[in-house]
């Protein structure tokens, strides 16, 4: 699995169907996205979905606002569901 943070641009020409995961940041300027498929302009890659996880903690206003982060088992086992 490959994980990344894209622009909304990226994020918005990338197949529906290949992503697993993903969540918008708080000013909704970019993505978090994993997917099987290699995606080449992006902002940040992270090795594993722990080391998302952490980013998202250390990093939270951008991605939750709330003092938390993104949690390793959302981010494993939450669907992407495309249009929602």
């Amino acid at each position: 699995m490959n994980y990344y943070i894209v622009t909304s641009e990226v994020f918005e020409t990338m197949e529906p169907n290949s992503i697993q995961y993903a969540h918008k940041s708080q000013d909704r300027t970019k993505w978090i996205a994993t997917t099987e498929l290699t995606i080449e302009d992006v902002i940040l890659t992270f090795e594993t979905s722990v080391a998302l996880s952490t980013y998202t903690f250390n990093n939270h206003s951008d991605w939750t606002g709330d003092g938390s982060g993104l949690d390793v088992e959302d981010i494993e086992e939450t669907e992407y569901l495309s249009g929602l």
